[in-house]
């Protein structure tokens, strides 16, 4: 994937994440019951899921063939 894409689909995720954890914080009514419960922690969860894929995909992890030693 371009470099370009690949953080702008993370930056992407990370607003969806947030709007969504926003949402649940403050949007749904407080007095869900039984089941609904569940969904509103399962859709907390995935929030969380989705702000660690963003993260991931926005800022790509380092080659293991560089070194963290400057040159002499």
């Amino acid at each position: 994937m371009h470099p370009a894409l690949r953080r702008a689909a993370g930056i992407t995720a990370v607003l969806l994440a947030f709007a969504l954890a926003f949402w649940l914080a403050l949007g749904p009514s407080r007095d869900w019951e039984g089941g609904t419960r569940w969904l509103r922690h399962g859709l907390a969860l995935g929030s969380l899921g989705l702000l660690s894929l963003g993260a991931r995909l926005s800022v790509p992890a380092r080659s293991r063939a560089t070194t963290d030693t400057a040159p002499r």
